[in-house]
């Protein structure tokens, strides 16, 4: 069997499966794919993908920037750690789900988008703001000192189905299409491959990203 016909012969079992699923109302198995996940290899300029697997067959595939640092408090200050060089303080206020960071004399409103802990550090969570590109960016302070950066670029939404260890991505629109690709999971690790090429993905939580 060639490779054309190898890819005709997926699309068409997993389109069936499609159909199928969308007709019975029996439950089955949960796809190992649901949940979110994000492209542990990025480019040089720290772009990045992700893609959300919905329990509906939804499809969501976001391109951005992902910058993963280090944080540190001291009272009211919050420090990012760089390794690429010192980064100067951000003061920090909070007012009900809003936090106040001033830096260098310009400060930045940002909206809380998970539940504050109670009892831990009010910073913990995750936030989003209005990026100067005009996209809502989403930063993440966790409480293990962990500092992410999200800004999304472009986002396609569609369609999956899964058979097996195969899926079908669709994802209409400029940049997207019909994709057949094949998967495996191990441990918190998503391996997609496609074309020859496999590209791995860490599963995250869903925190408005």
């Amino acid at each position: 069997m060639n490779r054309h016909l190898r890819a005709f012969t997926l699309v068409t079992c997993l389109l069936i499966a499609v159909e199928a699923s969308a007709q019975s109302p029996a439950a089955s198995q949960p796809s190992p794919l649901l949940g979110t996940w994000e492209a542990i290899t990025r480019s040089a300029g720290g772009l990045g993908a992700t893609i959300a697997f919905g329990s509906d067959n939804t499809l969501r595939y976001t391109l951005g920037a992902m910058v993963d640092m280090k944080y540190r408090r001291s009272r009211d200050s919050l420090y990012i750690v760089d390794p690429e060089g010192p980064v100067s303080p951000f003061r920090i206020a909070f007012v009900g789900d809003t936090m106040v960071m001033t830096n260098e004399g310009k400060a930045q409103r940002e909206t809380r988008v998970t539940p504050a802990v109670t009892g831990a550090d009010p910073v913990i969570g995750t936030w989003t703001y209005a990026h100067y590109t005009g996209v809502a960016a989403f930063e993440e302070y966790t409480a293990a000192g962990d500092f992410r950066l999200r800004v999304p670029i472009r986002t396609l939404q569609g369609t999956w189905a899964s058979v097996g260890d195969s899926a079908m991505l669709h994802l209409p629109g400029p940049g997207g299409g019909d994709r057949g690709v094949h998967f495996a999971i191990v441990a918190d690790t998503l391996i997609l491959s496609f074309d020859g090429k496999s590209t791995r993905y860490l599963k995250v939580g869903t925190s408005g990203r």
